[in-house]
């Protein structure tokens, strides 16, 4: 398999005024299990992808403190068509202050310069900052080179 480089991706969370976090956990049993919400906004830049977005995250903290994120959102494109995604995987525990992770990234869209996203799967690695609620990441196409 080869990752081709699809784009870098800047994330932010949005402070909410409702809980006046960037994302709120809920830990109903008493343990470190929780469900996390927020929303952000990203910025997507490449030679292949790149525009602006709105997205939520509706993750799961596992008790051992891993994030299991479910983001997704909508791109809208510097050409003006809108791509959707969906992201999910894994978010370590804090190491040095930041936060590793690795996701799949699944992208839609009904314009054709943006067809080819239909039938691949791309995977990102991202840095998550905690204090400040950005995360940055680069966004890799899969390519099959198996014969």
């Amino acid at each position: 398999m080869r990752l081709d480089h699809v784009c870098d991706m800047e994330f932010t969370y949005r402070r909410e005024p409702l809980y006046n976090e960037v994302a709120k956990y809920v830990v109903p049993y008493g343990t470190l299990e929780a469900s996390v919400y927020g929303e952000g906004d990203a910025v997507f830049r490449g030679e292949r992808l790149s525009g602006t977005a709105r997205c939520v995250n509706h993750a799961r903290r596992r008790s051992d403190g891993v994030n299991l994120p479910a983001l997704s959102g909508i791109i809208r494109t510097e050409e003006g068509a809108f791509v959707i995604f969906t992201m999910e995987g894994r978010t370590q525990p804090a190491q040095d202050g930041k936060r590793r992770q690795l996701l799949s990234v699944m992208f839609e869209s009904d314009d054709q310069r943006y067809e080819w996203l239909n039938s691949n799967v791309c995977v990102l690695e991202g840095v998550i900052s905690p204090e400040v609620g950005t995360m940055s990441a680069r966004i890799y196409c899969c390519v099959n080179e198996l014969d």
